[in-house]
């Protein structure tokens, strides 16, 4: 029903690429329809920047690339905003990027309220965790964006989002592994959503299928479906609305995870939540134990010419899989849409794509644990334990 490629399972399935434009720096996100939330996004280092990059490429135009390196910086891409915080990097040294932050703070936080403020209902810090700029400084763009939110009347906790990506523990070098872990610390501190990749499972199901291309396909993947939940929790549906409240509660409880999952049949209504949960089990991002997550929003978007004779009831089944999945007294939000799916040659549409997103959930364990291992070496005394960098 599905390849083992997440990206590759929606190769086939277009979604709305915007045209760009000289000055696209200067005028709105350009998509369709309004989506819930408008999004100002800040990419922190050459990781955040390719992140951030991406947002622009889909279709959001309130876009910051900061770095602390000039050739990275002009590797971005025109229209998108740029800032420059140093000359030479930060040569994997958290403090030399904190340092560089905490210097151009005033510049920084002038450069956000002119892209942002009054335009903006929430702000995404993308940025990685393992070398200089995006671990030292990104937590301290973090701040900076609570403290705007704060300023404009938001909710600091609630509405700035980070997308943190983290070293292989396998290829990086222990210096790496525990600055990545000192950052992950510092991101929990400041207890705002936060979506953590792996970047060993992204190398595995993504980069290695696709040398040279495969990290930016990668970034389009996790870019477009968190779109596609910011989308959809705007649009009616006369069968069931995952609405802008939905989403921001499922956000809001700390750390979340999604998937886009592809249904090539409805044939077998009971099939569905087990391929939902093999999606989620095998996640590009973190794994986590999903039996911890608070809630979870589900859109199911249903292929108008295969469901024509059908009752939207049949999804039940999917939806009291979900609610299995997690712990008890969760919250589940769904959203049933039709839609006339796009086809190609000699490729079947799909019945269904199905959106879910869950949050609260714990730490990725796994994953850090790889991380301290590996890093330990380089840790200081202070910090003897993983317990004591990830709940410190």
């Amino acid at each position: 029903m599905a390849t083992n490629n997440l990206v590759e399972d929606f190769a086939h399935y277009k979604v709305y690429q915007p045209e760009t434009s000289e000055d696209a720096a200067q005028q709105e996100d350009e998509f369709p329809a309004k989506p819930a939330f408008r999004l100002g996004i800040v990419g922190v280092g050459q990781c955040g920047n390719n992140l951030a990059a991406m947002f622009h490429t889909v279709g959001y135009r309130r876009v910051l690339a900061i770095n602390t390196a000039k050739t990275d910086l002009e590797s971005v891409a025109e229209p998108i905003e740029k800032l420059l915080i140093g000359s030479q990097g930060a040569g994997k040294n958290p403090e030399v990027g904190k340092e560089c932050i905490e210097a151009k703070t005033t510049k920084i936080r002038t450069t956000m309220s002119r892209l942002f403020e009054s335009r903006v209902d929430k702000i995404v810090v993308c940025m990685g965790l393992g070398g200089g700029t995006g671990s030292g400084g990104g937590p301290e763009v973090v701040k900076i964006a609570k403290d705007l939110m704060k300023e404009w009347g938001g909710h600091p906790e609630r509405d700035v989002i980070v997308i943190a990506t983290l070293p292989e523990a396998a290829i990086a070098g222990s210096r790496v592994c525990y600055n990545a872990l000192l950052a992950y610390r510092e991101l929990e501190k400041l207890k705002v959503p936060r979506l953590y990749i792996d970047n060993s499972k992204m190398r595995k199901d993504v980069v290695e299928t696709t040398f040279g291309s495969g990290w930016d396909r990668m970034n389009r993947w996790v870019v477009k479906t968190f779109h596609e939940f910011n989308s959809y929790a705007a649009k009616n549906s006369t069968i069931g609305n995952f609405d802008g409240q939905d989403l921001d509660d499922v956000l809001s409880r700390g750390r979340f995870i999604f998937s886009a999952i592809p249904v090539e049949t409805l044939d077998n209504k009971f099939a569905i939540g087990d391929i939902i949960a093999q999606y989620l089990e095998r996640s590009l991002f973190t794994k986590m134990n999903l039996k911890t997550a608070e809630a979870a929003g589900c859109i199911m978007i249903l292929n108008a010419a295969a469901v024509a004779d059908r009752n939207p009831g049949e999804l039940a089944p999917a939806f009291v899989e979900l609610n299995s999945m997690m712990r008890s007294g969760s919250t589940l939000h769904n959203g049933i849409y039709l839609e006339t799916f796009p086809s190609k040659k000699g490729v079947k549409a799909l019945d269904l794509i199905c959106y879910v997103m869950l949050g609260g959930l714990d730490h990725p364990h796994e994953t850090l644990a790889l991380l301290f291992e590996k890093g330990k070496s380089s840790a200081s005394e202070e910090y003897g334990t993983l317990s004591s960098i990830i709940d410190g």
